[in-house]
């Protein structure tokens, strides 16, 4: 039963890393600047990946507590979670050599919810996750 949960956690965690490495490369050239020295391609794809197998983990013991109201309960503590998770960016110091700081938070912020939205987009591929 695990194993659904682990492929479509892996597999939105690959699409929302991939996706959040093509946002930060035309982020970055359209509006010429740079964030390489606070985050990099592989830790955007890793944190993404991450996210994923978490969803996937928070999907299956929510699976294993309410068995009924699972995908209701989930989606909407999923939703929930990450737009909470929206102020973090904003809560973060740079460090006072990054040119134009204030252009970070536009960067990072669509990047939370791309783990979310791959979760969403790939749940109805793997069939019913309970089977």
């Amino acid at each position: 039963m695990f194993k659904k949960y682990f492929f479509t956690g892996l597999a939105a965690g690959i699409l929302s890393g991939l996706a959040a490495f093509f946002y930060y490369r035309i982020y970055v050239t359209a509006l010429e600047v740079s964030y390489d020295s606070i985050v990099s391609s592989a830790a955007i794809f890793s944190a993404s990946l991450f996210a994923g197998m978490l969803i996937a983990l928070f999907a299956f013991g929510m699976d294993k507590l309410f068995k009924k109201e699972m995908e209701t309960l989930t989606g909407i503590l999923l939703a929930g979670g990450t737009l909470v998770s929206l102020i973090i960016p904003f809560m973060i110091s740079l460090p006072l050599d990054v040119d134009r700081p204030e252009l970070f938070p536009g960067l990072v912020v669509p990047m939370q919810l791309f783990p979310v939205l791959g979760w969403f987009a790939f749940k109805p591929f793997f069939g019913n996750l309970r089977s």
